[in-house]
């Protein structure tokens, strides 16, 4: 209903329109040289109605097509970049969840290499301590030694003195008689008796 007065008022504003461009340069030349730019503006009015009329008669379905189609290329170029901006976002989440993973791991084994550190040194710390134990045994032994060899090399040496001290003195306190009778003790094979010698 709409369209067909659409199409009455264009079927009624065609004639008239006809009319002013047939008319109109004749009462213009009629007129005189003073109306000439009064003139020049209608037809510019006139030219433009005529040019809106024809694209509205004949231009008006194509506009409608091709706005129609660059709506519809609009829509599709969005959809297409919302399917491009949620594969990023999925992107970005797979990202973040790997991230996420390698912070884990990354934890983890700090973690692990910190309790094999731990175990490692208690492990170093309990070898150095029976290493010095060890050490200290070793040392200990090797000091018993030495005191032992000092123990000999002093009992050898009080020896060697009182020998010596005994072969300085004995010749001034046995006398012959000594002598004799520990001679006849050790030939005879008796015990030696110290009732002979001199005090």
């Amino acid at each position: 209903m709409k369209r067909r007065t659409q199409h009455r008022g264009v079927g009624m504003l065609l004639p008239i329109l006809l009319f002013l461009l047939v008319m109109l340069p004749g009462i213009a030349v009629a007129a005189g040289p003073s109306w000439r730019p009064t003139y020049d503006l209608v037809m510019r009015w006139v030219n433009f109605f005529i040019l809106a009329g024809i694209i509205f008669k004949y231009g008006r379905e194509p506009l409608k097509n091709f706005l129609a189609q660059q709506k519809e290329d609009v829509l599709k170029e969005i959809d297409a970049l919302e399917a491009e901006k949620e594969r990023i976002l999925g992107e970005i989440r797979s990202a973040d969840q790997h991230v996420e993973e390698n912070r884990q791991k990354l934890a983890n084994t700090k973690e692990r290499l910190i309790a094999q550190g731990e175990s490692q040194k208690q492990r170093i710390i309990e070898q150095a301590q029976n290493q010095s134990t060890i050490m200290i045994d070793e040392a200990r032994k090797k000091m018993e030694n030495r005191i032992l060899q000092a123990k000999e090399k002093l009992k050898m040496e009080l020896a060697d003195l009182a020998f010596d001290q005994a072969l300085k003195q004995l010749p001034q306190v046995i006398t012959d008689a000594d002598n004799q009778h520990f001679l006849d003790a050790f030939m005879s094979g008796m015990p030696l008796d110290h009732q002979g010698s001199s005090s």
